[in-house]
């Protein structure tokens, strides 16, 4: 299974995206899109999951605007477009001075490094590396606490 199916998921699952909230407020659908808080989630994640972050973030901006995305939600939406954009080179240097640390992809964001993860691209690094590049970046704050 793709890991971006899995982040996905999960991402739907903590922003509650089951559409039970949903009060069918209407509007000017944007591309076909039903105006619902569900199907916003849905357009959202799949705006992130393609890597059209700025749209994604206009999208949480409008719908929050127009009371069809709560403010949880939209935060949480929005601490995970930061997380994806976050690159290697920007977490604490008392974590890339750990050992193995992957140098060749400090300017790679989580994106891109979960990217290359799935399509099975080992040019720039080992899956190894890609993968503890990865972890450096989600569980940074976990980390920090254990050093």
């Amino acid at each position: 299974m793709k890991l971006w199916v899995v982040l996905l998921g999960m991402l739907a699952f903590l922003s509650g995206a089951c559409g039970h909230g949903s009060s069918g407020v209407r509007g000017e659908p944007e591309e076909g899109v039903r105006v619902k808080g569900s199907t916003v989630v849905a357009r959202i994640q799949a705006l992130i999951g393609q890597g059209r972050f700025v749209e994604a973030e206009a999208l949480i901006a409008e719908s929050s605007a127009a009371s069809l995305l709560s403010k949880p939600q939209a935060t949480q939406l929005l601490e995970s477009i930061a997380k994806l954009n976050t690159r290697l080179g920007e977490i604490p240097a008392r974590l890339q001075r750990a050992k193995n640390f992957p140098s060749q992809l400090k300017d790679y964001t989580l994106y891109q490094i979960q990217k290359m993860l799935d399509d099975g691209d080992f040019s720039l690094a080992t899956k190894a590396q890609l993968k503890e590049a990865a972890k450096l970046i989600k569980e940074q704050p976990r980390l920090m606490d254990k050093l």
